[in-house]
């Protein structure tokens, strides 16, 4: 995830002082407050950024290593991140996590930290943002990337994240289906290999019970 610019996300420069925080703050407290938006995800997590751009911004040693974190930040030429969450952003944190695993040996993924990064992607939040937006090609690109980034992943791993997927595709019945088909064939996949480990065992007993026979 992109790194937060408090500054921006306040509308303020960072030479500012505290009163200018300040009214900042309320102003945009004010916009953006939940009992005003009624339910809207996207300015509810904007008010919650806002909350957050205030509390680091308003106390002099946490402004300090803000500063100087910030300083880092755009020294190596990184960007910031200034918005509230949005549908396309989510897309494009599920894209970039399925590119970068297109590059990766299966055998070297963690499975814990990788179910880790696809469930933080489909939190509580940014589901009821995709939902609330209802851009129906975000959620079918964010599912199908998604699909493509768990299909490594151990049916344990995996079956969470495919009950988190059918709260996106919810309405759309051709997603709901592959998710289903993806869940069932990881489920088969799941059986057959704990059954093939068990004839891996045993022929290989029989096999050894058989050289004890012919060398006795």
């Amino acid at each position: 995830m992109q790194p937060k610019d408090y500054y921006k996300i306040l509308n303020v420069v960072p030479n500012c002082g505290q009163p200018e925080i300040r009214k900042a703050f309320r102003s945009l407290a004010l916009k953006y407050h939940p009992d005003k938006n009624n339910g809207d995800a996207q300015k509810a997590a904007m008010f919650r950024e806002v909350q957050e751009a205030y509390e680091v911004l308003s106390d002099p040693k946490s402004r300090e290593e803000y500063n100087y974190k910030r300083w880092y930040t755009r020294s190596v030429g990184k960007s910031f991140r200034e918005q509230a969450i949005t549908p396309e952003q989510i897309w494009a944190e599920s894209r970039r996590l399925a590119d970068y695993l297109a590059t990766v040996n299966n055998m070297h993924i963690d499975f814990d930290i990788l179910s880790s990064r696809i469930r933080s992607i489909l939190s509580a939040e940014n589901i009821t943002i995709l939902l609330q937006a209802n851009e129906i090609q975000f959620n079918e690109k964010i599912v199908r990337s998604i699909l493509k980034s768990s299909a490594s992943l151990p049916a344990s791993y995996a079956q969470p994240i495919y009950l988190l997927l059918t709260k996106v595709a919810i309405q759309n019945p051709v997603l709901l289906a592959d998710i289903k088909q993806c869940s069932d064939e990881k489920s088969t996949s799941e059986v057959w290999r704990k059954h093939t480990g068990w004839m891996v065992i045993a022929v290989t007993l029989l096999i050894c019970w058989l050289m004890y026979l012919y060398a006795g």
